[in-house]
């Protein structure tokens, strides 16, 4: 499942972060990658909602801890270095980002579905337009009478014989 990994590596990126150094700065990226690996999981849980093997359904469950664990891990960071308003303040951009995102998603599913329908909709158009036109062909060979026949043909021509026709 690559978002587990996504959130294994953002977790590791953190631990090595805040093992390294105390700079925030350098952990917003992990912090962004969090967030979205969050909806992701959701969205996932969501869109597979009945079909999740007990296997998928741990996993989940496990990912759903290590993001809220590292989150966790991260607010102590921005609050014992004194920065409680500014991890207020990317709480509040993340979840500005999650809305986004999720907006995002509903907008491709909503194309793709539109997508589906016209081409639905071509299909059918182009079937009933050929069905339509074999039985015009069908109707004309079976029950029109020739135009010209073999002695119209040459009275027609005759006629025509000493007329210039250019």
């Amino acid at each position: 499942m690559a978002i587990i990994s996504t959130v294994n590596a953002a977790s590791a990126a953190i631990n090595k972060v805040a093992g390294t150094c105390n700079d925030l700065s350098t952990i917003g990226t992990f912090v962004g990658k969090l967030g979205q690996a969050q909806v992701d999981i959701q969205a996932y849980q969501n869109k597979h909602r009945n079909n999740l093997s007990e296997e998928e359904l741990i996993q989940i469950t496990l990912a759903k801890k290590q993001y809220q664990d590292r989150m966790n891990e991260i607010r102590e960071l921005f609050i014992y270095s004194g920065n409680a308003n500014l991890w207020d303040e990317i709480q509040t951009e993340m979840a500005n980002a999650r809305k986004r995102r999720i907006a995002e998603m509903r907008a491709k599913e909503a194309a793709r579905k539109k997508a589906i329908s016209i081409t639905i909709w071509a299909g059918f158009i182009l079937i009933v337009s050929v069905a339509v036109f074999i039985a015009m062909l069908y109707a004309i060979s079976t029950y029109a009478e020739p135009l010209i026949t073999d002695i119209y043909l040459s009275a027609v021509l005759l006629l025509l014989e000493g007329l210039p026709l250019w």
